[in-house]
């Protein structure tokens, strides 16, 4: 049976966390932006959900072997995935969704420019640059 708690606490808020404020590296051509994460309280497997953006421009391709689940949303412009098991190239537009599971091999690429949301279930491993010092804090008003 499902139970409804009315004690459920806004949990978390984070202001200044849009894709606009992400700049690239000086000589790297893609980036990951964890914005948010947090240990599950899931109780038959509590793991970690991470999620942010990712931001590629043309330039070399970007190996990902993935020890985790991730999920990918494209917001705009274009990401190529090439699947290392199948040898298939994919080629994702806004709207497009995408999954990885843990041991996929892929690398990605764009010819010009790609943006896309996702959610990992892993800890923050690249922090959203422009979101330190930047978080609203925590409220305790009620849902």
């Amino acid at each position: 049976m499902l139970s409804h708690s009315t004690s459920l606490e806004y949990q978390y808020q984070s202001k200044g966390a849009g894709h606009e404020y992400i700049q690239l590296p000086e000589g790297q051509n893609a980036l990951t932006a964890d914005f948010h994460s947090t240990r599950t309280q899931t109780t038959d497997s509590p793991t970690y959900l991470t999620s942010g953006f990712y931001k590629i421009v043309a330039g070399p391709s970007r190996p990902a072997h993935y020890a985790y689940e991730e999920t990918k949303y494209i917001l705009s412009g274009q990401v190529d995935v090439f699947d290392e098991a199948t040898g298939i190239q994919h080629h994702l537009v806004p709207g497009d969704f995408a999954f990885f599971h843990v041991g996929s091999k892929v690398q990605f690429s764009t010819k010009s420019e790609g943006l896309a949301f996702y959610a990992v279930t892993r800890p923050v491993k690249g922090e959203h640059i422009n979101l330190k010092g930047r978080e609203e804090p925590r409220n305790k008003s009620k849902l």
